[in-house]
């Protein structure tokens, strides 16, 4: 077979490819999907099972007052004692903190907003769950602590979480999850960014 001839066939087959890639999703669909899909109409709660939301987007920030985040405490590769009560402790820039509805009845509910000031009206979450692999990605619905942080930041900027009964010996991440007035991940206005969020994995022993 000629190079050409092989060249030809790769090319047809990328093409093909890309074609299906880029019309597996109908562009024509926009904002009518909930109309379409078999998942039930949002209402506010939380469904397990899933759901179609109507909520537009909403108000975006501009690039010099996207959202960052650092996890203070404890810090990555820290070893703290097992079973024994700690504080988390996080920061995050351009958020405006202490915005945060009832997410069992207004959970995605309202869009996203910004103050007078043009920064997202918001809070986070932290959660610790326990790695088994590390080569594995962790299952999303087991944890071993989470917390909504609906507070204003403090005097210096932080956003802290109590873990009461600390954890058992083990290997563990934490991560935040920031998050817009009604609980839906803060929305950026460009693709290419930092991350809004952190992570750290730590021992307890």
């Amino acid at each position: 077979m000629s190079l050409l001839r092989k060249s030809l066939i790769i090319s047809a087959i990328l093409a093909a490819y890309i074609f299906a890639v880029v019309f597996s999703v109908d562009s024509n669909t926009g904002n009518n999907v909930c109309d379409i899909s078999k998942k039930d109409l949002f209402n506010g709660t939380q469904n397990p099972n899933g759901e179609c939301v109507t909520t537009v987007m909403g108000e975006i920030p501009s690039k010099k007052q996207m959202v960052s985040t650092v996890i203070r405490f404890p810090k990555n590769n820290d070893k703290i004692p097992a079973n024994t009560a700690f504080t988390i402790r996080t920061k995050t820039i351009n958020l405006r903190t202490g915005f945060f509805d009832d997410p069992v009845k207004q959970y995605y509910i309202f869009p996203q907003t910004l103050d007078n000031d043009g920064f997202i009206q918001g809070h986070s979450h932290v959660t610790v769950q326990k790695i088994d692999n590390p080569d594995e990605p962790l299952n999303p619905e087991i944890f071993a602590f989470f917390k909504g942080l609906n507070d204003p930041a403090d005097g210096n900027g932080e956003l802290t979480a109590l873990v009461e009964k600390g954890l058992p010996a083990g290997d563990y991440r934490l991560c935040t999850m920031v998050s817009s007035f009604a609980h839906q991940p803060v929305l950026m206005p460009v693709a290419q960014r930092g991350s809004q969020d952190d992570c750290v994995r730590f021992t307890a022993e």
